[in-house]
């Protein structure tokens, strides 16, 4: 099969689409700046100063930076800003076989990102006896496979099992189901509105100082893009619905 014509470029990803223009726009010249951090930054902002970059680092990867946008995004560009890979980065170990490293320092982003939100501000069902395994969930109220993922909450803390849920109301911040989401933050026992809620109880309107907004943007800036999205103490990510005894198993719970 012919490859004539072929891009190296996938554009059907987002930020794909941008690195052609980018490409085609600046070429291959010089910006004169003091770093190869500052570099790679002017030149992919010379095309758009809307986008927001974190943190340009040196990668495993010899020669090229590893370009972390505001929104998560990973690119990979040479010193230069001349050549740019988008995806994930492998490396071959004779041990473990390919590892990806991408998912692994991500891993460790999105550990550090749970951790600076108080357990105060999360909803938490604790395991029954002897924890051997925690887990966040963000969840929407209308969400059938997060009500269906909270009817198998029981089982799971039997097992052991702590579940801290976190807001993520898939219609945005200003939608209703976001502000049937805040009331439950306010209530007095947000434990028990939050499974009445998901039993399509009624919950009575409370405003008062909440954290779903931070969480839903929390959310958004770990890659979540669907509910329920369960991270583990890890930093593993498991996207979707999981049985009961498929989520024991990736978490490594025993009977």
């Amino acid at each position: 099969m012919s490859n004539k014509g072929s891009s190296f470029i996938d554009r059907s990803q987002p930020f794909a689409n941008l690195l052609f223009s980018f490409v085609l726009s600046v070429g291959f010249s010089t910006v004169a700046v003091a770093s190869v951090e500052q570099d790679v930054t002017e030149k992919i902002k010379s095309i758009n100063e809307n986008i927001q970059i974190d943190t340009v680092v040196e990668s495993p990867w010899p020669g090229m930076y590893e370009v972390t946008l505001a929104s998560g995004e990973v690119i990979f560009s040479d010193k230069d800003a001349r050549y740019m890979v988008v995806g994930q980065m492998f490396k071959l170990s004779l041990e473990q076989g390919f590892v990806n490293l991408s998912e692994q320092k991500n891993q460790l982003k999105v550990k550090a990102e749970l951790a600076t939100v108080p357990v105060s501000e999360q909803i938490v069902y604790p395991a029954s006896g002897t924890e051997k395994a925690v887990i966040t969930v963000f969840t929407d109220i209308d969400c059938y496979y997060c009500q269906k993922l909270h009817k198998n909450m029981p089982q799971l803390q039997s097992k052991g099992v702590t579940i801290k849920y976190m807001a993520f109301p898939r219609a945005g911040v200003g939608s209703a189901v976001a502000r049937k989401m805040q009331s439950i933050w306010c209530s007095d026992d947000p434990a028990a509105a939050l499974t009445l809620a998901k039993s399509k109880g009624n919950i009575p309107s409370i405003e008062c100082q909440n954290p779903v907004t931070a969480q839903f943007q929390l959310g958004h800036k770990l890659g979540v893009n669907a509910t329920p999205t369960i991270f583990t103490e890890q930093g593993v990510k498991i996207a979707g619905f999981a049985s009961v005894d498929n989520l024991l198993a990736d978490l490594g719970v025993k009977e």
